[in-house]
């Protein structure tokens, strides 16, 4: 692909219903022929909504001559957050304490398939936690998936366990990427 010029929009939770069909467009693309039961859309239409409703929601969504390319959402962990609860091994305590602000969950990120390998995942990834104002990042990334680990691993990320989020998730490798440093 020549030319690519990627403009960003930014959303947030007021947002969330304008922009809903077309994340889930993009996920319905991304993910066709997928046999992952997460992977259908009335499952990730649950996460959308679950993630879109959250204080502090924030999407980015990359732009190529008018045409999505992908996008990235997530939001702060809250104060009262599981999310570190199945984390094996077990992180200590001063690492899991969440305030509401230190640390921003990146829930999703993709990119449509004729723009992969083009660095719009990257970029829509940096836009999207570019200025925020929490210390950290994390995401959680299928412990299967060396290649994808591998690239989060190159942006900065580095693993701090694994863990079994809800109950039929697959085994999730845990990352954390320091925001400010």
């Amino acid at each position: 692909m020549t030319g690519l010029e990627l403009h960003f929009t930014h959303f947030g939770r007021a947002d969330a219903r304008s922009i809903r069909d077309l994340l889930l467009d993009v996920h319905d693309e991304v993910y066709e022929g997928s046999d992952d039961p997460l992977a259908g859309r009335s499952a990730f239409a649950e996460f959308v909504d679950h993630w879109s409703g959250r204080d502090g929601f924030a999407c980015v969504v990359g732009h190529d001559q008018g045409e999505p390319v992908g996008y990235a959402y997530g939001a702060p962990l809250s104060a009262d957050t599981t999310w570190w609860a199945n984390v094996t091994p077990p992180l200590p305590a001063e690492f899991t304490a969440e305030t509401g602000a230190r640390t921003f969950a990146l829930s999703e990120l993709m990119v449509r398939g004729r723009w992969r390998g083009t660095g719009s995942a990257k970029a829509i990834h940096d836009e999207l936690l570019r200025d925020r104002p929490e210390e950290r990042g994390t995401l959680l990334v299928h412990k299967a998936h060396h290649k994808v680990r591998g690239l989060y691993e190159r942006w900065g990320y580095r693993s701090v366990g694994e863990t079994v989020p809800f109950q039929g998730a697959p085994r999730l490798c845990a990352m954390v990427l320091e925001l400010h440093g």
